[in-house]
């Protein structure tokens, strides 16, 4: 898959800009705030029809009434996807045809994402990990994502309930009974999601770990979940407590993910550039999943990757991807550690002010 160009119309500091992409890596290079990053939240939106930093309407130029994202990407067939945002909501429309539902739309584009806020994964609230880990395996199976929907709307249900409960002191169970058997039903499968998914990881995390960072170190990364086993009963059990809390206290939306070097957690004394490269292995060891499962090259976006990265480890990884021809959109201040061997492949871009001129390839 690769994006062939984006045009950007009042998205953010860009009124109208058009960029036409390479097929391999994109070094977009400028100083801090002058728009790199604006780019590839652009993307990310387009892909899952959301930012990941702010609310839909925040992302309108203040001096326009609208927002609009178009791509033209390259698969087994042409895509044209376009988003209009106003204050009021968005309008997506996918090879000229309006999308109503958003799980019909989300995956048709495969990005997968390394972003400055990642950095908080390992040390930060499990939240973090739960929701990091969702999109990822949503990447790879839509269904994940219509359960993860199901279970999150069974408990919406199910909390509401819990208050009602909580307030009238006495109650008949029946219907906290039918909503803990639906999310039971469906907590187990998700549960089952992200089992799978743990070992399908493994081994490809522990070899791009190695690689990137050039040690013999162990990395591990293992599921935490709170109920993996008789789900209904457990969940039963709780009904005193959930009552007393007005809310759901045990399910997969507490689970926790663990990283381990040389089984011990991370989170205890892993630096920040330990930190990159085991979140910067685990979006490269899905991009080789998605690649042997789904036969699709996903779209890279890397954000301030370079940043505390040391020299050897900044071409460890432009050298992966290179050979590897997965497209890359790559934001840093500069690409001066970079080798220019690597460079024969790639495209050149440089922004200021939310204005984007491509450039010659030049490391300095």
């Amino acid at each position: 898959m690769l994006i062939n160009s984006l045009t950007l119309n009042n998205y953010r500091g860009y009124k109208k800009t058009s960029i036409f992409f390479g097929d391999n890596i994109n070094f977009f290079i400028g100083n801090n705030g002058s728009g790199k990053t604006n780019l590839l939240e652009s993307i990310y939106f387009l892909a899952l029809a959301k930012s990941y930093k702010s609310m839909d309407s925040s992302i309108i130029n203040t001096e326009a009434e609208f927002a609009k994202i178009q791509a033209k990407i390259q698969n087994d067939i042409p895509i044209n996807s376009k988003i209009i945002i106003t204050q009021n909501g968005k309008k997506i429309t996918f090879n000229n045809q309006d999308v109503n539902k958003l799980s019909d739309y989300i995956g048709k584009i495969k990005i997968l994402a390394f972003l400055p806020e990642d950095m908080d994964l390992i040390k930060g609230s499990p939240k973090n990990r739960r929701f990091f880990i969702d999109m990822i395996i949503g990447q790879i199976d839509k269904n994940y994502l219509l359960e993860l929907s199901n279970y999150r709307n069974v408990l919406k249900q199910r909390n509401e309930l819990l208050k009602i409960y909580n307030a009238k002191k006495s109650q008949d169970l029946t219907l906290l009974d039918i909503y803990t058997e639906q999310l039971a039903k469906s907590a187990e499968i998700i549960v089952n999601y992200r089992k799978k998914f743990i070992v399908s990881i493994k081994s490809e995390l522990n070899n791009m770990y190695h690689y990137l960072a050039a040690n013999n170190k162990d990395i591990s990364f293992d599921y935490q979940p709170i109920i993996e086993e008789n789900i209904l009963n457990q969940l039963k059990s709780k009904y005193p407590k959930d009552i007393a809390q007005k809310n759901t206290s045990t399910g997969p939306h507490r689970d926790d993910y663990v990283f381990l070097i040389d089984n011990i957690a991370a989170k205890d004394y892993a630096s920040q550039g330990e930190q990159r490269v085991i979140i910067l292995a685990i979006v490269l060891s899905i991009a080789n999943i998605i690649m042997k499962t789904k036969n699709i090259k996903p779209i890279l976006l890397l954000d301030d990757v370079f940043s505390e990265l040391d020299y050897l480890r900044q071409n460890q990884l432009v050298k992966y991807l290179n050979d590897s021809s997965i497209q890359s959109i790559i934001t840093t201040t500069n690409i001066k550690d970079i080798n220019s061997s690597f460079f024969k492949k790639a495209k050149i871009f440089h922004v200021q002010n939310h204005l984007v001129k491509e450039g010659k390839i030049n490391n300095g």
